[in-house]
């Protein structure tokens, strides 16, 4: 009995404890505190821990390639050997970890004023209504088509699948797009390469273009490539949502129809 007990209680405080890290991570991740800060305040919680953080490596100018900073998105693929990546259906679903580690990077090489204060994890896409419900999706790692999105609801013809505007970071010019994408391990500059796109500003049908990124699960929704494949797309160039173009069955895979220009 006591031995029971003392299990119970061990596994209750080792959840409390993953419990506060997490949101240690998240915090910093977000650019809440300081990295000293956060392992002041775990030690002061549980003496008996060792908290480490990791240093961030920031990348030495030695290591860019020769004229990086007009790299086009070929280029850039090319350097960092995306295709194999791409190609690589076993690839996993990024952790909370990544995402975090992604918006951080933005925050620093982009816009060091941007807040990302969304209660819904970038795990679970983001705000979907103003009551924080999630989106009609989730990410599934599928062993043949790889990761993608899926219905986690029977989804109705013409229904708002995904929303852009408010979700979204933007770059404002293709420089700091590419110094955000340098300062990526490979794998991760692999990623973004391939979920970046452009898009006119809703509102704004002959203004210039802007490169857009969805630092959430929404960036693994996928391309349909056969007749009838796609279930939701834009209606115009300046759309801020994805509509459902048909009924979509719950658990059914969430396609829509990229062009890379």
């Amino acid at each position: 009995m006591a031995t029971s007990i003392r299990r119970r209680t061990g596994r209750k405080a080792a959840l409390h404890l993953a419990m506060y890290v997490l949101c240690l991570l998240s915090a910093y991740g977000l650019g809440f505190y300081s990295r000293n800060f956060l392992v002041e305040f775990a030690k002061a919680l549980d003496p008996t821990v060792e908290f480490k953080l990791l240093q961030t490596k920031k990348r030495s100018s030695s290591s860019l390639p020769e004229r990086w900073e007009s790299y086009s998105f070929d280029q850039i693929y090319d350097h960092y050997e995306c295709k194999a990546q791409a190609e690589d259906k076993s690839k996993p679903i990024p952790s909370l970890a990544q995402w975090l580690f992604l918006r951080k990077q933005y925050k620093e090489f982009v816009d060091d004023t941007i807040t990302f204060d969304d209660p819904i994890p970038p795990t679970m896409g983001y705000s979907y209504d103003d009551s924080h419900n999630t989106p009609p999706f989730y990410a599934k790692l599928d062993p043949e088509r790889g990761r993608g999105l899926y219905a986690s609801r029977n989804i109705k013809r013409l229904e708002v699948v995904h929303h852009w505007s408010g979700h979204d970071v933007t770059f404002p010019d293709a420089y700091a797009f590419r110094q955000f994408v340098f300062s990526l391990p490979k794998r991760m500059a692999c990623d973004v390469v391939d979920w970046a796109w452009s898009r006119k500003l809703s509102g704004s049908e002959t203004g210039p273009e802007v490169i857009c990124l969805s630092i959430n699960i929404a960036s693994l929704m996928n391309s349909g490539d056969k007749p009838g494949e796609v279930n939701v797309s834009i209606n115009s160039s300046t759309s801020d949502s994805f509509f459902a173009t048909r009924d979509i069955r719950k658990d059914e895979e969430i396609l829509t129809h990229f062009v890379r220009t």
